[in-house]
């Protein structure tokens, strides 16, 4: 048995191998470098635009000074100023710049050089493959070029632990201006020491004299690096101390004037000093873009096309000694997760991967899992990101959930992603797999045969209109969405944890379609099931790739709670009525185009969701505005919104704006207030009080205004929003 201590949410932790461990055989490798490769191009960028500014789909800059001058004492202070980057004559051009009239010499970091970095993080990244750009680079005193990846959990684990590629740095202080290096700098977790590796390449005339294609050629077991289709750089990659290139990186452009690899520029150095990028292309392989559908956690016998190795590359965690061997036989093959509590009046335990996972692709798909557990026992299933930030679904006591009926013996557990996930990253999954038990039952217990899958070949789901009902309430909306069975009458089971009925939906042209379920006595011909406060109600469905998809919501203790919709198809009755949704454009602001009826997301509620296009025109500012000529909606004291901004993560800054039709406004920052959040959707209540300065009584608009990054930048994209009302 091997026993390891962490500090880590829950404590210390201990480490059990149980039964051994199952043992997955690791994926055929990729094909050695040196080997003919049948490479398929994934993405590219080659510059051949009538815009002048780098494609916003593509690149995002870095700006300022960076801590320490980006770590390396760097001089200049990078810019988005088209002095410093922009797009010409086909190339991507980076300027170092002298302010020469306002600076007599260049000089540290004093707003005297300016120049440019630009990557694509979080709008591109890959791993393994190729990596090629046709580059002319500069080379004067002083001046350090370079195009180069970071790991895709930069923001995560930072630097050496995402590691970094270096696929061309040309370095005068160091070498030559003939001379181009190729280095990869990681953490080596067996030393806790930092470690690099590099090599370089001298040509026979200076680099700066004409274009060169710069590249590397990346597997699961080695990098190898290139100048003009010359080798010149080969590291094997050691799994166990250098599993930084196993995982996704993004691409980086930049030119460092000073620094550990500039020096000093001088008398010679010719500013501005550019760098010209003809094009850069990433190729993979073909046997590399079949996509992964199923993922092992811990299985032997189910086929999966990647997967965690115990012992390996993840580890089986017990917390605070909460559980110790059990003696339960494997359900399948020969090892399993057997466990019985010791008596600490709680239990937890996890598998652990080695370092951050990316199951981001499984967004549609579930976790499967074989447990034996004693029925008397309520437990939580769980993830953790590795931000520390955890989520967990509950499997009551004596009460059938997730498919997984409580009778003791061996039983499947189906839990959609999207329902477990709750706020963690799945791009950056630390714990992959937790169960926790609160309330001290003593027992003995088994888990086996755990995996994701990507939800089979069409996504589907069932949901409920609401999160919860009042035990007052008269019945609740159900929705289906599988666009395989379109124009079909599906069946959904309806379970409150002692009677099951079922409900008859029938999908529409659109794969979509939603039943109404009554709340009274029990009674599947009027399609009713008895609720009680305190209690839920399950809806499971089978869809057309045979896969189970629920849904939870819960009964709550009755309300008088009085609401108005707005935008909302559970709150109708009754509605404040707008005339129109303008759109900023017609206010002189960016265009934010609104669709009432998109199908584009799964809605908070009902069938359709308020979609909002934000494009570019050049103004500081856009949004939506709903019209509602003169309203009072002063008896109200909560506003609710439900959004969507799954297709904005970088948005740091969304303002809700009210104005009455004596001029009176005020907008408030969403991010502010902490959202429940569901799926993708994050729902807000604002107490209507943040609105003082407001005549509530004669409200003429309501606002969803400016999109912006932390850095006060105007975001282009979509956002969503669903089931806006107002609460008394």
């Amino acid at each position: 048995m091997a026993i390891k201590t962490l500090n880590l949410f829950l404590g210390a932790i201990i480490v059990f191998f149980i039964f051994g461990c199952d043992k997955i055989a690791a994926p055929d490798p990729v094909a050695d470098p040196s080997d003919p490769v049948n490479y398929v191009l994934v993405w590219q960028d080659e510059f051949n635009q009538t815009s002048s500014i780098p494609d916003e789909n593509n690149w995002n800059y870095d700006l300022g000074y960076g801590d320490n001058g980006w770590g390396n004492d760097e001089w200049q202070q990078y810019t988005n100023s088209p002095e410093n980057v922009r797009v010409e004559d086909g190339n991507l051009v980076i300027s170092a710049v002298w302010d020469s009239l306002n600076y007599s010499v260049p000089g540290k970091r004093d707003g005297s050089i300016t120049s440019a970095r630009i990557n694509t993080k979080n709008k591109f990244s890959f791993k393994f493959g190729k990596i090629q750009a046709r580059i002319k680079v500069p080379t004067g005193t002083g001046i350090w070029p370079a195009f180069w990846m970071l790991g895709k959990n930069f923001d995560f684990v930072g630097w050496p632990h995402c590691g970094e590629i270096d696929i061309m740095e040309i370095s005068t202080l160091l070498h030559n201006n003939k001379t181009t290096m190729c280095a990869i700098h990681w953490w080596d977790e067996s030393t806790e020491s930092y470690k690099h590796y590099t090599q370089t390449k001298q040509l026979k005339e200076p680099l700066s004299a004409d274009y060169h294609i710069y590249e590397i050629e990346w597997d699961n077991r080695r990098i190898v690096g290139k100048i003009d289709n010359i080798v010149y750089f080969v590291k094997v990659i050691e799994p166990s101390t250098m599993d930084e290139f196993l995982k996704e990186f993004f691409i980086i452009f930049n030119v460092a004037v000073g620094g550990t690899l500039g020096g000093a520029p001088d008398f010679t150095t010719n500013w501005p000093e550019k760098m010209y990028v003809d094009w850069v292309r990433v190729y993979q392989s073909e046997e590399s873009l079949i996509p992964i559908k199923t993922f092992g956690i811990f299985t032997e016998e189910t086929p999966v096309d990647d997967a965690l190795e115990i012992g390996v590359n993840a580890e089986i965690y017990v917390w605070e000694n909460t559980l110790t061997t059990g003696s339960i036989p494997p359900y399948e093959g020969q090892y399993v997760i057997s466990w019985s509590t010791t008596g600490q009046g709680w239990f937890g335990a996890g598998i652990k991967s080695n370092s951050p996972l990316d199951l981001s692709n499984f967004t549609e798909g579930n976790i499967k899992f074989m447990i034996k557990m004693p029925p008397n026992v309520s437990f939580k299933i769980g993830l953790n990101d590795a931000l520390g930030v955890e989520s967990y679904v509950l499997f009551p006591a004596h009460q059938t959930a997730f498919g997984l009926v409580r009778d003791g013996e061996w039983g499947q557990a189906v839990i959609p992603v999207e329902e477990i996930r709750g706020n963690t990253d799945l791009e950056v999954l630390d714990y992959v797999f937790i169960i926790l038990e609160e309330n001290g039952v003593q027992c003995q217990f088994a888990i086996d045969d755990i995996y994701w899958d990507d939800g089979g070949t069409s996504a589907s789901s069932i949901y409920f209109d609401q999160n919860s009902y009042s035990v007052d309430a008269t019945n609740a909306t159900i929705i289906v969405d599988d666009i395989a069975a379109s124009g079909e009458n599906v069946s959904v089971d309806i379970t409150n944890g002692t009677d099951t009925i079922s409900l008859m939906i029938n999908l529409g042209s659109n794969g979509i379609g939603q039943g109404t379920l009554n709340f009274g006595l029990t009674d599947d011909d009027t399609d009713t099931i008895t609720i009680t406060e305190g209690g839920f109600i399950t809806a499971s469905y089978i869809d057309s790739n045979g896969l189970l998809r629920t849904d939870t919501a819960n009964i709550t203790s009755g309300s008088n709670l009085e609401t108005i919709g707005i935008y909302s198809e559970t709150h109708t009755d009754p509605m404040l009525v707008y005339s129109q949704i303008i759109n900023s454009a017609d206010w002189s602001g960016n265009s934010a185009e609104p669709n009432e009826q998109s199908t584009a997301v799964k809605p908070a509620d009902g069938i359709y969701v308020l979609s909002v296009n934000f494009t570019d025109l050049g103004a500081g500012w856009g949004g939506i505005a709903f019209d509602f000529g003169a309203q009072d909606i002063s008896s109200y004291s909560t506003f609710v919104i439900n959004i969507d901004s799954s297709n904005m993560p970088n948005l740091a800054y969304f303002g809700i704006k009210f104005e009455d039709n004596t001029g009176g406004s005020k907008e408030v920052d969403l991010a502010l207030y902490k959202p429940v959040v569901f799926g993708n959707w994050s729902r807000y209540e604002i107490p209507m009080s943040h609105f003082s300065t407001v005549d509530l009584t004669s409200v003429k608009y309501l606002g969803l205004w400016n999109p912006y990054t932390s850095n006060n930048d105007y975001i282009v994209g979509t956002l969503y929003f669903d089931n806006i009302y107002l609460a008394k």
